[in-house]
């Protein structure tokens, strides 16, 4: 399971990139639906990967 940063929100939610045929650099922006506020953009934020985005 890949990490994931809503956009809008800032929380944090699981996804399958291999399972769906997708790929993603660590921070790179995705239209993938936040499950918490359902903004349509989220980051990737993998384990290993420490740096937060900040909405402003």
């Amino acid at each position: 399971m890949d990490r994931f940063q809503c956009a809008q929100c800032n929380g944090t939610f699981y996804f399958d990139l291999a399972l769906e045929g997708m790929e993603a650099e660590p921070g790179e922006k995705l239209p993938l639906a936040c499950p918490h506020c359902e903004h349509q953009w989220s980051y990737y934020m993998p384990e290993d990967f420490d740096k937060e985005i900040t909405i402003h």
